[in-house]
């Protein structure tokens, strides 16, 4: 009897981990791994190109996107290094439930401000002006948020991360709030996370979603900046990831 109730209990506990490790493709829109040397949607159908130069190379997982931007492009001249993907229906993210995660490596001095890892809008910030943003503004500090009619829903996260060092960051939308998490951590915030929103979501759906830029930096249409280093592993749900699984996403457990 003992004996039984064991393995009953084993089996229980496999069960659970692989149905664990299963779900994390639940909802999964779509996937842009870089490992086929392009950057194709590796479950949907939004596929990115390559822009400037931009390319696959080493990653944190196989290959990433590889951006060479050693010095910020010029204002108006759209010279850097960068991925985008058309908008679609399954980018525009209304209902306010969604999730975003990535990798990211910046090269020292590489992360200029309001460099986007993942933004699609008109402007990244000065207004209501973008759907999502996940963005760096120094060497330690990012920024992310999301806007709805009237409100800029953009919080600051100090001393959350390096240069020059893989760092795992995820933003996770519930329909409530919006929560950053950068290496399984929520770092805090002066405008609060996670921060509360309020729907429907702005959702830009003449703007593209890209990797790597962040459109018109103090307002002004053409002050682009961007990242120089490398982004790998970049996946977005329609549904809200839970803690557990973004502390298993940062630990490099596969999604797909």
């Amino acid at each position: 009897m003992k004996l039984t109730t064991f393995m009953l209990i084993a089996l229980a506990v496999c069960f659970l981990a692989v149905s664990g490790m299963a779900a994390l493709n639940d909802d999964l829109v779509s996937a842009w791994t870089f490992d086929d040397g392009s950057a194709k949607d590796q479950v949907g159908s939004n596929n990115g190109a390559f822009k400037n130069g931009a390319k696959a190379g080493a990653g944190k997982k196989g290959q990433g996107l590889v951006l060479a931007n050693p010095k910020n492009p010029a204002a108006g001249k759209n010279t850097g290094q960068y991925v985008s993907i058309p908008s679609s229906k399954s980018l525009e993210q209304a209902d306010g439930i969604f999730s975003v995660s990535l990798w990211v490596n910046v090269k020292k001095g590489g992360a200029r401000d309001h460099s986007g890892m993942f933004f699609k809008g008109e402007k990244i910030g000065w207004g209501a002006l973008f759907m999502v943003r996940a963005a760096t503004t120094s060497p330690v500090n990012m920024t992310f948020g999301s806007c709805w009619a009237g409100a800029e829903g953009w919080f600051a996260c100090d001393n959350s991360y390096k240069e020059g060092e893989w760092t795992h960051v995820a933003y996770v939308v519930d329909g409530k709030t919006a929560t950053a998490y950068v290496n399984n951590k929520i770092p805090p915030s002066g405008q609060k996370n996670p921060r509360p929103i309020e729907l429907p979501l702005l959702t830009f759906p003449k703007s593209p979603v890209v990797f790597g830029v962040g459109r018109a930096v103090g307002g002004t249409v053409g002050n682009d900046f961007w990242i120089d280093g490398t982004i790998d592993e970049i996946y977005l749900w329609n549904r809200a990831l839970s803690k557990a699984e973004v502390a298993s996403l940062s630990k490099g457990d596969a999604v797909t």
